[in-house]
C-alpha cells in the first residue's frame, strides 16, 4: 500500500470515493488530499483544509472492502508528517481511533472553524467529538 499526496488527476476519484462514503462537502476539490493506493487503485482518502493558523482534518475514509487493514491509520500518520507545526482539528464519531493517534478531546474550537459552513454539516453534534493534535514540523 502506498500513501501519497493526491494529484489533480486523482481528484475526480477522491470526490467519487468521498461521495460513496457520504464524506463529500462543497469545495472539497480546493483542499489538500492524501490517498491510499492498493495495486494502483485509490482505496482511502483524507482531506486537510488550511485555515492559516490551524488545519482541519476531514473526509477520512476507506472503501468498505479495504477496512480493518490499517489504511486509515496510515493515512492519518502520513498526513500529519507533512503538516507544519500547527494544530489539526477534527470532528469525529470514533474518538478512540484518533486518541490512539495522539489526538485529544477539546471543547475549544477556533471561531474560523465554527463559521465554516462545512463544519458539522450533516452530522448530529451530540454524537460528534471535537479533537485536536499538535503536529511536528513538516511541509504541506
Amino acid at each position: 500500500m502506498i500513501v501519497r499526496k493526491a494529484s489533480k488527476e486523482d481528484m475526480p476519484y477522491v470526490v467519487r470515493i468521498a461521495w460513496r462514503l457520504a464524506l463529500d462537502y462543497p469545495g472539497m476539490e480546493n483542499d489538500t488530499f492524501f490517498v491510499a493506493e492498493e495495486r494502483g487503485k485509490i482505496v482511502g482518502i483524507l482531506g486537510l483544509k488550511d485555515f492559516g493558523e490551524f488545519l482541519e482534518m476531514l473526509a477520512v475514509g476507506v472503501l468498505e472492502e479495504y477496512r480493518e487493514m490499517g489504511i486509515g491509520r496510515k493515512l492519518v500518520e502520513e498526513a500529519l508528517k507533512s503538516v507544519k507545526g500547527r494544530p489539526v482539528y477534527l470532528l469525529t464519531t470514533i474518538p478512540r481511533f484518533y486518541e490512539s493517534l495522539g489526538f485529544e478531546k477539546t471543547t475549544r474550537v477556533p471561531e474560523a472553524l465554527k463559521k465554516d459552513p462545512a463544519w458539522c454539516a450533516g452530522c448530529d453534534k451530540n454524537q460528534c467529538t471535537v479533537m485536536v493534535r499538535m503536529t511536528r514540523e513538516g511541509k504541506i
